[in-house]
């Protein structure tokens, strides 16, 4: 029986992908696919939707790096049909604000999958991710699970805390944060604001500085009286300015954070 008529295995990815109920497994895809070309073998169908995922790690050459991928990984073995981000930055952009707005995940998760910029429910994310989009700088979503996470990417809930983390974890996890978004942005010259406290801004400060970036930990509150594109403000807390004490208190822990000598 010749197999010149039959779909490529890309194609059935494809509607694969189109077809099962989000999210779906990697298993569920392949026997998905399997079934239709039983004379394709289960490896090579897993490096085509290795092949096809967006956020996949490709060690290797892909040979489809010019088609739109298919697929978005949302947890192991969990995947979505591939959405392309809305307004999302180019690789290795030039930011021209000089500033980039970084938020740590904290709070309950949603019970499903949805946009890193909205699975998280505390009120400090809330403000942070207003800031964010209210100042019009690019921004992203830093998550002790999957590093740098772009706005619109969808993931599934998780419970990892970077608080939790040995410091082993925190340095490699800073390393990898700064190496992902390095490669969407020009980091020499640039401020990374961090907002999500020390846990999430301490283990970047090394890597970006050998980027020739500069960490800015915003003290709380500064959000709330920036205008469009500026970044400060006077610092508030919930019921007013901070207190000069409390402002000079935390001016100091900035100051330590941002020191060389101070521990990862």
């Amino acid at each position: 029986m010749s197999t010149t008529a039959l779909p490529t295995i890309w194609e059935l990815v494809a509607d694969g992908a189109a077809t099962l109920p989000e999210p779906f497994s990697r298993a569920a895809l392949i026997n998905w696919v399997s079934a239709r070309r039983p004379d394709v073998g289960i490896s090579s169908i897993a490096a085509h939707i290795q092949f096809a995922t967006a956020n996949a790690t490709h060690t290797g050459h892909n040979p489809f790096a010019d088609r739109e991928p298919l697929l978005n990984r949302v947890g192991r073995g969990q995947y979505l049909r591939y959405r392309e981000v809305d307004g999302g930055t180019s690789r290795g952009a030039v930011v021209d604000s000089g500033r980039v707005v970084l938020i740590g995940s904290s709070g309950a998760t949603s019970d499903a999958p949805d946009e890193a910029g909205r699975l998280f429910g505390s009120d400090g994310f809330a403000r942070a991710r207003e800031h964010a989009v209210h100042s019009q700088l690019p921004w992203f979503v830093l998550s002790a699970k999957h590093g740098l996470l772009d706005p619109a990417e969808v993931i599934t809930p998780y419970e990892v805390q970077i608080d939790d983390q040995p410091a082993a974890y925190r340095t490699a996890w800073g390393e990898w944060v700064v190496a992902q978004l390095a490669d969407r942005l020009q980091l020499d010259g640039v401020t990374v604001e961090v907002h999500g406290g020390v846990d999430f801004a301490q283990p970047l400060r090394q890597p970006l500085a050998r980027r020739g970036a500069v960490l800015d930990i915003p003290l709380p509150g500064t959000w709330r009286e920036s205008a469009p594109g500026e970044a400060g403000g006077h610092a508030e807390g919930a019921s007013g300015p901070v207190d000069a004490p409390v402002r000079a208190a935390l001016d100091r822990l900035r100051n330590l954070v941002g020191r060389p000598g101070s521990a990862s």
